[in-house]
């Protein structure tokens, strides 16, 4: 059972050449599973099937912006976007329940007047505060695929964890045991491909409800399976819905629980991946003053970057008594009005 653990996860990350084809070989009803390519600092445009809507989508592709499309017209696209890696989202801005996974990775957000755009943009000021960007948006449960398990398993020890999903977040959950000399348990994203740079914020922010314990949070900007982890330790409160703020600058290099004081300063313009952990140890053989073994539980509803500048810039196309219609306050972000956006 252990060395199947070890295995399944050493074949996820792939860290074993040629393990996912070994494993479709064996178990070919599996889907394997591959972090596709994601950009960051998308443009977000509601594409409505206006002549402004057409005008605006060309000069973004003209441009080349890279871009999510959320269609809200009842006709299809003059362009195959496909073909251009461009993302398209069929929606009706009346009647569908949107859902905050359309904000990932989006620092710019186009809108044209149409019947629902009120709706969309209560989303988006729900979603985001002033300098974020949502980078996982924990509501839809395939955001869960691309983690998975790294236990002390990897060491010889016996914990376990798992992350799974129920009624809108992530949970983070298992049990950590102190035999074998073992003591912690993780979820960790697959490496992201390209990196992210997001050199342009000023740190993570995580929105979480624990159970009272410590964790750690971890960040690699290199994309070795066991390299260094710039992590940061913070306290969970029991039951209780909390922000976590995570500075770049706080980030402490680390290499399996020893500080590497070599390393150098994170390098925020290439993340690969991101890992939450329990451990009972803190840094350089300390223990974690909060740890207690067996059991436990971290929900994640997402998780963001901040500190931003200009981001995101919400651009409302036409001027202010076009919008009055639409809109029943002026937007709390920061707000262009336009006729056709011109973006670099």
């Amino acid at each position: 059972m252990q060395l199947k653990r070890l295995w399944d996860t050493l074949s996820f990350f792939e860290v074993i050449p040629f393990a996912n084809c070994l494993n479709q070989l064996f178990n070919p009803s599996q889907d394997s599973i591959t972090f596709r390519k994601t950009v960051m600092g998308l443009t977000l445009v509601c594409y409505d099937g206006s002549v402004q809507g057409r005008e605006t989508l060309s000069s973004l592709r003209e441009k080349g912006i890279p871009l999510r499309v959320l269609n809200t017209s009842n006709s299809l696209l003059d362009v195959d976007f496909s073909r251009e890696n461009i993302e398209v989202i069929n929606v009706n801005l009346e009647g569908d329940s949107l859902n905050p996974s359309i904000l990932e990775r989006v620092s710019r957000i186009i809108c044209l007047p149409q019947r629902g755009i009120d709706k969309f943009i209560s989303l988006v000021e729900k979603t985001l505060q002033k300098g974020e960007i949502l980078l996982f948006d924990f509501h839809n449960q395939s955001a869960i695929n691309q983690w998975g398990a790294v236990d002390d398993i990897v060491m010889g020890g016996i914990s376990s964890s798992r992350l799974t999903w129920k009624d809108g977040v992530a949970v983070f959950t298992g049990e950590v045991s102190t035999e074998n000399n073992g003591g912690f348990a993780s979820v960790r994203s697959k490496n992201l491909n390209p990196p992210w740079d997001l050199s342009g914020y000023e740190g993570i922010r995580l929105r979480i409800r624990g159970d009272g314990q410590r964790y750690k949070f971890i960040l690699r900007c290199e994309g070795k399976w066991d390299g260094i982890g710039y992590c940061y330790s913070f306290d969970s409160q029991a039951n209780s819905w909390i922000d976590v703020d995570i500075p770049f600058r706080k980030l402490i290099p680390v290499f399996r629980a020893k500080t590497v004081a070599s390393a150098g300063d994170f390098l925020s313009s290439q993340v690969y991946s991101f890992q939450l952990m329990l451990s009972k140890f803190e840094y350089d053989g300390k223990y974690n003053p909060f740890f207690r073994p067996g059991p436990f539980c971290l929900e994640i509803e997402s998780i963001k970057a901040y500190g931003g500048h200009n981001s995101p810039q919400l651009i409302l196309i036409g001027n202010t008594s076009q919008w009055q219609d639409y809109l029943s306050h002026t937007p709390t972000l920061d707000t262009v009005y336009g006729d056709i956006p011109i973006v670099s």
